[in-house]
This record gives C-alpha cells, sequence and structure tokens, in this order.
C-alpha cells in the first residue's frame, strides 16, 4: 500500500505525528539530545522505528520538528496578548508575561527545546542558537524600536535590546533545566519588573549621579 503523499495531515497523522513528537520531548529530557535516537524515542512513542520514519525522515528531522512546534506554539500564545495591547511598554509586558507564562505551562516542551536548539549544529556546523535571523525576532525588535522611538525606552543599539530582553526571560528555562518542579513562585514577575526598568528612560541628572 502506497502511504498518502502528506500523512501528517490526515487526521489520524497528525495525532500519530503529535504522539511522536512528545516521545521526542520525553526522550530528549531523559537521557539527552546526543543519545535520543530514533530506537529510544520510538520506544518511548510504543511504536516501530520504521512508524517514525514514515513522519520524519531523520531523527534530524524529527528535532527540528520539536523545536518548531514548541517555539512555533509560544509565538502563536505571544502574538495576541502584544496585539491587545497599544503602547511599546504595554506591548513589552504583555510579550514578557506571556512568554514566560509559556515556560511555565509547558515546561517538559521548553527544557527539550531548549537542548535542542544549544546541541544541534547546522549543515556549516554552526549551533543552532546561533543561526536565527533578524525574522525570527521581528515583533520584540518592533515593540523595542518604537518604544525608543517613543521615548519610553533609552535608546541603544537595538540588537543590543534584542538580546537583553531575550537573555532575561531565558534565565527562567535555565532555572527549570536545573529542576523541571523548580517552584518559582513571582520570579514571572520579578523578571518582567526588572525588565521594564532596565530599559526606563533615567530621569535627567540621575545616570552617574550615585556610585
Amino acid at each position: 500500500m502506497t502511504p498518502p503523499e502528506y500523512p501528517s495531515r490526515t487526521f489520524t497523522g497528525t495525532a500519530r505525528r503529535a504522539q511522536i513528537i512528545r516521545a521526542a520531548i520525553t526522550t530528549v529530557n531523559e537521557i539527552g539530545y546526543h543519545r535520543a535516537s530514533l530506537s529510544e524515542i520510538a520506544v518511548r512513542a510504543g511504536v516501530g522505528k520504521s512508524a517514525i520514519v514514515y513522519y520524519f525522515a531523520s531523527k534530524e528531522a524529527l528535532l527540528l520538528g520539536v523545536v518548531d512546534e514548541v517555539f512555533g506554539n509560544q509565538y502563536e500564545e505571544i502574538v495576541p496578548a502584544v496585539q491587545a495591547e497599544k503602547d511599546p511598554a504595554g506591548q513589552l509586558r504583555a510579550y514578557a508575561r506571556a512568554y514566560l507564562a509559556y515556560v511555565d505551562s509547558h515546561r517538559a516542551e521548553i527544557t527539550a527545546g531548549f537542548e535542542i536548539v544549544v546541541s544541534h549544529r547546522t549543515e556549516d556546523g554552526t549551533p543552532l542558537y546561533l543561526a536565527g535571523t533578524e525574522e525570527d525576532s521581528a515583533l520584540l525588535r518592533g515593540i523595542l524600536s518604537a518604544g525608543m522611538d517613543a521615548g519610553v525606552f533609552r535608546r541603544m543599539p537595538l540588537h543590543i535590546a534584542v538580546s537583553l530582553v531575550e537573555s532575561l526571560l531565558d534565565v527562567w528555562a535555565t532555572e527549570l533545566q536545573r529542576d523541571l518542579q523548580a517552584e518559582l513562585g513571582n520570579f514571572g514577575e520579578e523578571t518582567v519588573n526588572f525588565l521594564l526598568q532596565g530599559l526606563a528612560v533615567s530621569p535627567p541628572g540621575l545616570c552617574g549621579a550615585e556610585r
């Protein structure tokens, strides 16, 4: 029997693809990126290795599929939160809260996604986390640029502002990599407040006034 051209687009195919991705996430979290073979993933998915290859041509394709799924879903939750706000400060606050809320409610997915992004290399040897483009951060870049133009955020090179925001928000994911069950308490709101205060325009004469 010849398989359909796009098996994952059928109802059954979509469910099986999701099952395999969940198993890949579990495998990466349990034994790490480098040991997460298709055979190990197949065991946790409860399917044969051939069933995985039917939907994903290789381990690389599957684990990159995990990255697309995890961070694509996160982006889809961030966008409406940002769009509900009108001013740059409100949009950045919404962006950060939605980002961190997703991390907290999708802990296993995020920790696996981060391990893959850090461990995987592209064909030319570049770590995946360094292979991003400006398009990947377009939403955040737009918020920060608008805030600087409006005088809400202090001006600095845009790529530096983006890196600072992303690095701060990723601290939470790092905590979960240490302990997936970590109690984060008010970590989220403290992070958001720290972020907004750090980007705020300082009152005249304040910078350097006290050492």
